[in-house]
């Protein structure tokens, strides 16, 4: 789609915690409304409802897909609603639909928001419905492969070939921790960050795989509402404008991916919105990168050419990711500083992609934040849709 079409203008965030007295539906009141609040708006000039799908989490799933956003929220002037699912890339693709909304006149305001409550599912459904999700069930999932086997095989051959060091590849949840324990919203706020040292004296889970170096799973929730570029600026509020984009699909069965392939992917796609938004990587202010697992981010760091190939690594180990470092990276920890809320966490990067051309992300606010470089990745990864946002057109 052509450059500066739309723009967020209100984002509603409730904290990352794990609260199973907390409802999916108290989750979505509390962020569509404070995102419709702060989009200046009443909650009648919402045309258009957007949700990403949760996962594994049928009855909220259902409900949503059914329609029930709307009437529950008295949503009066709502024209249509939907879900979207693309595992991690559902906000991506949520977007794009909002975008091909605004565009074509159907909803002059969109909401966008994601729910998850994994506190309340027994721990045998999560098992088992992380053990099969993104996994081939015929040729993958017999073996015993699951995420963090996958995740292990990927930072052993990623090591390996770049000669990552293990402290540094656990420096990476240092950085991401860093930036977790200043945001208010993360699952890690205000604790300590967890040491080089202290990362690697956790349990192995599969070589190079450490504890700390995994997800903790959490609830959570954001909203967004999406306006036109024109009325963005009319309205004269703070707001992040989508400058580009770009994707290519990889594979959906992660023992047949092409490691060469994804990391052309990373490439191509990076290069291809930044010139859609006619910036180049010198003007990127904030690389917001949505990842899961820490092994990827210095890997994507090379590939960015934010660091030199072989010094990924290298450069989280030196703190210049770090909170207070030179390269602002991942402002809310990825999914290791703020918990996984499945594919929410593609929707709380969005939600502080906004928040920093706001202006609004107090103590971790990056200093004259004007364009954000913003990827997300689908179901296992089979996908990378990369964006760039800017805080003007």
């Amino acid at each position: 789609m052509s450059k500066g079409k739309i723009a967020i203008i209100g984002i509603g965030e409730v904290p990352t915690r794990n609260m199973p007295e907390r409802t999916h539906w108290d989750i979505i009141y509390d962020t569509c409304m404070e995102a419709i609040k702060d989009s200046g708006l009443h909650k009648n000039d919402i045309e258009g409802a957007i949700s990403v799908t949760p996962q594994a989490q049928p009855k909220i799933a259902a409900e949503l897909s059914f329609g029930k956003l709307p009437e529950e929220l008295g949503l009066k002037g709502c024209k249509d609603a939907v879900s979207v699912n693309a595992g991690g890339a559902s906000t991506s693709n949520a977007i794009r639909l909002a975008e091909q909304w605004i565009t074509s006149g159907i909803a002059k305001a969109v909401l966008v928001h994601h729910v998850t409550v994994h506190s309340t599912i027994p721990i045998p459904d999560l098992i088992n419905f992380f053990a099969r999700a993104g996994v081939d069930l015929q040729w993958e999932y017999p073996y015993g492969t699951t995420y963090n086997i996958i995740m292990g095989l990927m930072a052993n051959r990623y090591m390996h070939e770049s000669d990552c060091k293990p402290e540094e590849m656990a420096s990476v949840v240092t950085a991401l921790r860093s930036w977790a324990a200043k945001d208010t919203n993360s699952f890690f706020y205000g604790k300590e960050v967890p040491s080089v040292e202290k990362v690697l004296a956790s349990a192995l889970l599969n070589t190079p795989l450490h504890k700390r170096e995994s997800n903790v799973l959490g609830d959570g929730g954001s909203a967004m509402v999406i306006v036109s570029a024109e009325d963005a600026k009319k309205m004269k509020r703070p707001a992040a404008y989508k400058l580009g984009d770009s994707v290519r699909y990889f594979s959906g069965t992660c023992v047949m991916r092409d490691f060469y392939k994804v990391a052309e992917g990373f490439v191509v796609t990076a290069k291809e919105a930044m010139a859609q938004a006619g910036i180049t990587k010198e003007d990127v202010s904030l690389w917001n990168c949505y990842l899961a697992y820490p092994l990827a981010h210095p890997l994507i760091a090379e590939l960015l050419e934010v660091a030199p190939q072989g010094m990924g690594g290298k450069y989280f180990l030196e703190g210049r990711m770090s909170f207070g470092g030179d390269i602002p990276w991942s402002s809310i920890g990825d999914a290791p500083g703020r918990g996984h809320t499945g594919s929410g966490v593609s929707t709380a990067c969005y939600v502080e992609t906004a928040r920093q051309l706001m202006g609004k992300a107090g103590e971790r606010q990056v200093k004259n934040c004007k364009y954000v470089y913003q990827n997300a990745g689908g179901g296992s990864g089979f996908n990378n849709i990369a964006t760039i946002w800017g805080k003007e057109i």
